[in-house]
């Protein structure tokens, strides 16, 4: 029942950051990399927004009692994937922002408490 939970709570995380992404590009890009887009930069970081929203839609759980476990599993590799990419980010480039330690944090918890869920053979 909290592995429902978890995916619901990380399945809206992304339609709200997805949202934002979308309506004011710079102010996500501004807090976890320290630099607006710019050119191709704004139409790309809305590109991810839409993909974010849609990630996040995709994943809401249903009310039905079928498995969430394909869900968990695309949630899981998004944020696995972003803590990933954002950590390197962070190590090797000069510039980001506050939040991107924060958002590294965040995205390995999320995946950590999806992979419980991933993990478990029963239905």
């Amino acid at each position: 029942m909290v592995q429902r939970y978890i995916v619901r709570a990380a399945a809206c995380l992304e339609i709200v950051v997805g949202a934002i992404f979308i309506i004011a590009p710079n102010l996500p890009c501004t807090l976890l990399f320290g630099a607006n887009p710019e050119n191709i930069g704004t139409p790309l970081a809305r590109w991810v927004g839409v993909g974010l929203f849609a990630l996040g839609t995709a994943c809401l759980p249903s009310k039905a009692r079928e498995s969430h476990r394909s869900a968990a599993l695309g949630l899981f590799v998004f944020n696995a994937g972003v803590a990933i990419l954002f950590a390197w980010v962070g190590a090797v480039a000069t510039f980001h922002g506050f939040l991107l330690w924060p958002a590294v944090i965040l995205h390995a918890a999320i995946a950590a408490a999806l992979l419980p869920q991933l993990l478990t053979t029963h239905q």
